[in-house]
Parts: structure tokens; sequence; C-alpha cells
């Protein structure tokens, strides 16, 4: 098909390129058979499952040699943020609620929180903890948005299967929360640096664990300030 061709209008296909000139209308089936085209029939099953049993392997093969083993990235990562945002207002409204409003409106765009998360953390594994590291920085962005996708669905299932026994917004039910989604986050890591020897645990918890820090340092703890401070208000 040329770029540059005019599209000769003298039936539904172009007698020049074969561009179809006259697609059928977008409606349901049309967005379900997209979906199902693009997503179940390129590996988003295989990404789904794949990331939860060998997710440091799968995104270290993805980087550095198949990158038709993973659906890309960010269209993963949103769908991921989608599906959770959809399930928590179904099933457990109020659990995403903070006493922060600046925190509230930037929930309001559900990819700025994980994104800045994403870029923070890979900050911290590629120049404190895994300097010299074969992904680089903006592989090791990805390998975070990956492993952000499938923390936050990991975290959102073990949420709804609580809600089946735990009503109330516990403590236990929150640190439970937390303990899967650092946990899960860990094992990636480590997983994701063993080929190149770096796959201790020490190192991983300490990475994880001073990325979320570095998050709660520059985003939430200056939000707390403004929002004490009352200069939004």
């Amino acid at each position: 098909m040329s770029d540059v061709c005019v599209h000769r209008r003298v039936g539904r296909y172009c007698p020049d390129c074969g561009k179809n000139l006259q697609p059928e209308p977008i409606d349901r089936r049309t967005v379900v058979d997209e979906l199902v085209g693009n997503w179940w029939e390129k590996g988003v099953l295989h990404t789904l499952v794949g990331l939860f049993r060998q997710p440091g392997v799968l995104i270290r093969r993805y980087i550095e040699s198949d990158r038709d083993i993973l659906v890309k990235a960010v269209p993963y990562i949103a769908v991921a943020l989608a599906l959770n945002y959809a399930l928590r207002a179904r099933f457990l409204p109020g659990s995403t609620a903070t006493d922060l409003s600046i925190i509230e409106t930037l929930q309001q765009e559900p990819l700025v929180i994980p994104l800045l998360s994403a870029l923070i953390s890979a900050l911290v594994l590629h120049f404190i903890f895994y300097r010299g590291a074969s992904a680089g920085l903006f592989g090791t962005m990805v390998m975070r948005l990956y492993v952000l996708a499938q923390a936050t669905l990991l975290v959102v299932f073990v949420d709804l299967a609580m809600q089946l026994f735990i009503a109330d917004r516990s403590i236990g039910r929150n640190l439970t929360r937390l303990a899967f989604g650092l946990g899960f986050t860990i094992f990636a890591v480590r997983q994701f640096y063993a080929g190149e020897g770096r796959g201790g645990w020490i190192r991983a918890i300490a990475a994880v664990l001073c990325g979320e820090l570095a998050l709660i340092l520059l985003v939430y703890t200056p939000a707390a300030m403004v929002e004490q401070a009352g200069l939004f208000d």
C-alpha cells in the first residue's frame, strides 16, 4: 500500500493500493473484535500469566531479543490500571481515597501516579543499585511499568478476595495488600537482574524499598506540605 495513493473510488477497495474505502462502522462488535484481534490473539493471556510466573525472565527477553513475547508496556499498564479502577469502583468503593486532595486530583488522571512511580523507581534502580546494567535506564523503566501493572492486578485480586472475609479497611488488610505488592515487585526485580549475577535478595529488597521511599519523599511529602500550607485553597 502506498502512502501517497490518491485512492480512486471505483468500489469498496482502491484498485491501486487495495485499501478498504468503506470500513465497517465502529460499534460494540467492532470494539470486541479489535480487542480479541489485537490483544487476546497477540499474547495478552501469555503476558498476564507469564508475568506472574517469570516476570524478570520474560521482561529481559522482551528488552534484549524478542519484542513479540509480550504486549507492549504502555498499553498493557493502561489496561491494567483501567481494570483496577473499574473493579475498585464496582466492588471496593473508596479503597483508593486519601486525605490529600492534591493526590486525589492526580488520581483523576490514572496514569500520572503510576508513571511517576515507575520513573522514580527506575532512576533509583539504574543509578544507585544496578549501575552499569545492560538494560539501561529506558529498559529499566519498561521493566518497572510491566511489574507495576502486574503488581496492581495482583493487589486488586487479593483485595477482592479479602473483601469476602474482611469488610472493613483494617490495618491488617492494608498491610496484606502492601505485602503482596512489594513482595511481587521484589521477586520480579531480583529475577530481572539475576542473569547479570545481581540476583541477590538483599539488594532487590533495598532497591524496591528505596524506590518506594523516594516516591513518598518526592511526591507524597511535597503534596502533604502544599496541602498543609493551603496554597491551593
